[in-house]
């Protein structure tokens, strides 16, 4: 795979992805960026050289993670994706969830230090991470308020998912059910 090539704007992004980047990432905040975040991630649906992309600390909030949910329906080669510290929360994760449903190209997904609690990491593992087309080898959630009702579909979910090699977890809500439940795995 290529260099990474870094880029300031979401219009830089668009080029790199236009020239054939195997690999971007974009520092640049989404509020009063919209436009030109929309119109990246419309061509990152498409776009069939881009592997790795990393827009952590961007500030997508849930309206950037539903647009890139929405591309990720289409996307055909996105390996590895990290969303990580954009505030995203349940509705913007349940769109990345969706679209996981008939994803089986994205291998890592990163979504730490977010905002997602039991709600989004509920619709996560009940969504997607049951689907057999969920081709997720690794899932990044570390830091999201997740607590019981997370880690009890967590467990629920890894009773079916045989792809799933590595799961981050840190720094979300200790609660003596989520002990009791990772005892038993």
């Amino acid at each position: 795979m290529s260099n990474v090539t870094q880029v300031e704007s979401y219009s830089d992004a668009l080029g790199a992805l236009n020239k054939g980047a195997e690999s971007i990432c974009v520092r640049y905040w989404y509020k009063g960026n919209e436009e030109s975040f929309n119109k990246f991630v419309d061509a990152l649906a498409s776009n069939k050289t881009c592997k790795v992309l990393d827009l952590s600390t961007n500030d997508i909030y849930d309206d950037g993670a539903v647009a890139i949910g929405n591309a990720l329906q289409y996307n055909p080669v996105l390996r590895i994706l990290n969303i990580g510290y954009n505030e995203i929360g349940p509705d913007g994760t349940q769109k990345i969830a969706d679209a996981l449903t008939v994803n089986n190209t994205l291998l890592k997904l990163v979504l730490d230090n977010n905002i997602i609690l039991d709600n989004g990491s509920v619709a996560i593992f009940n969504a997607n991470l049951k689907n057999k087309n969920c081709g997720l080898m690794t899932l990044n959630l570390s830091n999201n308020g997740i607590g019981g009702d997370g880690a009890i579909a967590i467990g629920n979910a890894l009773h079916e998912n045989t792809r799933l090699q590595v799961l981050n977890l840190e720094l979300n809500v200790s609660e003596p059910k989520e002990v009791h439940l990772w005892e038993k795995h």
